[in-house]
């Protein structure tokens, strides 16, 4: 299980593209307060994902999906949400039982 860790501070600091109010670092999810259910949910795919591809998998692959959207869309804020983790955390993080059903490498039916 991740350690949660309740940052208001790192959150902010670590806004780098968009304003978020969660952020997953394996092993670390930090929030800028309570989160709900939902946005909780979101983060535990992020968890998951990223213990699938060892960490530096997932970071390469995000940033270069972030890259790619950026010179495609000319538009951080729907570059950020073209990544195929994004797209994929957005899709289920109201489906509660998502996690428990998910097939390992779910996000690679995405593309930017």
């Amino acid at each position: 299980m991740p350690i949660v860790i309740i940052s208001p501070l790192i959150t902010k600091m670590l806004s780098i593209v968009i304003s978020v109010s969660a952020i997953t670092l394996y092993p670390f999810i930090f929030l800028s307060g309570e989160a709900n259910e939902y946005e909780m949910n979101h983060e535990l795919i992020h968890y998951e994902q990223q213990k699938e591809l060892y960490i530096v998998g997932f970071y390469f692959l995000y940033v270069y999906d972030y890259a790619k959207g950026m010179l495609k869309y000319k538009n951080k804020e729907f570059a950020y949400y073209q990544i195929r983790f994004e797209r994929e955390a957005h899709a289920y993080d109201r489906d509660l039982g998502y996690i428990a059903d998910r097939e390992k490498y779910s996000w690679k039916k995405y593309e930017v």
